[in-house]
């Protein structure tokens, strides 16, 4: 695949003055393109030497009854772009209307055993009972929730983690699917097609349904460790008694969202087939300015805004990552809550820090 071929087919690029209230979209000069072109080879690079993984992830805007929103499309392309390119994507976990239900955020009681102990066979169970639903081949081995008498509290996060990507992975059958921390990414050759197909909810010939949005980002896979790959599941399925569908759509789970620093842009696809580049407008300040783009650190964006941007985007929570770790909590939340990094520690055995 050609570095470039993730801007194929787009017809123009746009982007605004990341400053402000209200914004414009205009198309870019031939200097930022020449950029934004070299800044994507780069990360072809960094992605073919396992620094980082290239994503991309399709999404429409929904009503009230989860149908595609012509209005509504509008709307966040003409008003909430700014807020977006701030805040980020978040889980639905994050999202205000769940938090009304919850009132308590997915890694609140990592640190009791007890209370870990009872989700990971809630979990377990609605597990199984989905599995016997589909007919898939096995159910997850009693073993998954045996534990010694004092079970390391490393084990149980990831567990509880295991099982919620699982269950995520598994998708509507799900009844906390909308309460998910996680978000579904696509990486590798047919990440753009996959994410397009996704974004425009395309039928079986490929043909779109509606207009959508396709995120490129990127997810550093050096040093803390925030994704799951739905490969490194299937395979962890396998030694617990379960084969599991292909990873088709070469799927990696983010936990809580994409970070915003790391959004290169937008791609709006249009029901008639025809692409837009909305270039991420921090990187295009990076750009006008000539400042280095360091992978690591991402797009320098100033968050002054991000808890009335966020509010107004209808997320009620958010996260914080430091050098120290990541941390997330409600707005009304005085402390923060420590995010427990997966990690992959030996060659078969996988805990959370």
């Amino acid at each position: 695949m050609k570095n470039e071929s993730l801007l194929k087919n787009v017809h123009d690029i746009y982007s605004f003055e990341a400053e402000g209230d209200t914004f414009q979209l205009d198309r870019i000069n031939f200097s930022k393109s020449k950029k934004l072109i070299n800044l994507i080879q780069k990360l072809n690079r960094l992605e073919v030497q396992n620094k980082i993984k290239v994503i991309t992830r399709g999404f429409s805007i929904r009503d009230s009854n989860n149908h595609f929103s012509r209005e509504g499309h509008g709307y966040f392309v003409n008003y909430e772009l700014n807020k977006f390119f701030i805040v980020g994507q978040k889980g639905s976990h994050y999202l205000e209307e769940q938090l009304r239900e919850r009132r308590d955020l997915y890694n609140y009681n990592m640190g009791d055993r007890f209370i870990l102990i009872d989700e990971i066979k809630n979990l377990y169970e609605e597990a199984n009972k989905i599995l016997k639903l589909i007919k898939a081949r096995g159910t997850i081995s009693t073993r998954f929730i045996e534990f010694t008498e004092d079970p390391p509290l490393s084990q149980l996060q990831y567990h509880k983690i295991f099982l919620t990507a699982f269950l995520h992975n598994i998708g509507r059958k799900w009844s906390g699917k909308m309460s998910s921390p996680l978000l579904s990414f696509s990486y590798g050759i047919s990440k753009k097609e996959t994410a397009k197909k996704f974004a425009t909810n395309a039928i079986k010939d490929g043909a779109p349904r509606n207009d959508g949005l396709i995120i490129l980002g990127y997810v550093p896979t050096e040093g803390r460790s925030f994704e799951k790959l739905t490969d490194d599941i299937n395979k962890e399925l396998k030694e617990l008694g379960v084969t599991w569908f292909e990873n088709v759509h070469s799927e990696i789970m983010l936990l809580d969202g994409i970070m915003p620093q790391h959004i290169i842009g937008l791609i709006e696809v249009k029901e008639n087939g025809q692409e837009n580049f909305i270039l991420n407008p921090w990187l295009g300040k990076m750009f006008s300015e000539n400042r280095q783009f360091y992978y690591r650190r991402g797009i320098e964006i100033n968050q002054d805004r991000f808890k009335d941007f966020a509010t107004e985007l209808k997320y009620g929570a958010f996260i914080l990552e430091t050098d120290e770790g990541r941390y997330n909590k409600t707005f009304q939340d005085i402390g923060y809550h420590s995010v427990p990094e997966i990690k992959k520690i030996g060659k078969n055995q996988i805990l959370i820090d």
